[in-house]
């Protein structure tokens, strides 16, 4: 999952309707302009890489506690709730995208066409401020994980200090993201990327063991 997550995630991103620097009306407008079905397949394929790049983390930190000391892992614990509040702002943005995109496209039969398309505008709003709450719980727990990973594996080949990429993608994602950096929360999509190529090559152990 770690492997080809951020792939997929990548994919639904780019091919996603609305651009990154449209709010407002002009993200009103390209929902509005945008393809049904080029919007579902973009969604789907967005939070499936959603799915399987922090099921992969949860996943990763649970082998980890498996040798990892009582301060390590609590970090891991710590870790673990900020990938769930950072998961749940995917899908709510998801989901709230979605509603949006039916309240201008078919509309509530109840409302007008003025007061489905302020209602999908609210939504959008509303799911872009949720959304700027992302980097501190996914930065946050991407450095716990990271630097837990390091205390617990402590490196002793190169290919190791892999598990130190999701600390520094999480410096990123607290510090960059604010100011639109894409490349920080690309960086913290991919950035444990490595980690599962490695283990799928059996180049890394996910426990602390010895590397082959």
């Amino acid at each position: 999952m770690l492997a080809l997550g951020p792939v997929v995630m990548m994919a639904g991103f780019f091919i996603w309707p609305v651009g990154d620097n449209e709010f407002g009306q002009a993200a009103l407008d390209s929902l509005i302009a945008a393809d049904d079905n080029m919007f579902y397949l973009s969604g789907l394929l967005a939070a499936t890489g959603t799915l399987m790049i922090f099921g992969g983390l949860f996943l990763l930190s649970q082998d980890l506690m498996a040798n990892s000391g009582k301060m390590e892992r609590d970090m891991l614990m710590m870790s673990r709730i900020g990938f769930m509040f950072a998961f749940t702002v995917f899908y709510l943005f998801f989901a709230m995208s979605l509603e949006a995109n039916f309240l201008v496209k078919e509309g509530d039969d109840h409302l007008t066409d003025e007061e489905n398309n302020a209602l999908a505008l609210d939504l959008i709003n509303l799911s872009n401020h949720i959304w700027y709450s992302l980097p501190i719980a996914w930065g946050t727990a991407l450095l716990l994980l990271g630097v837990s990973a390091v205390r617990t594996v402590a490196p002793k080949e190169p290919m190791e200090w892999a598990y130190a990429l999701p600390a520094v993608a999480g410096l990123g994602m607290i510090t960059m993201l604010w100011h639109d950096n894409d490349a920080a929360f690309f960086f913290a999509m991919f950035c444990a990327m490595p980690i599962g190529i490695l283990m799928l090559t059996g180049h890394l152990k996910d426990t602390g063991a010895d590397s082959d």
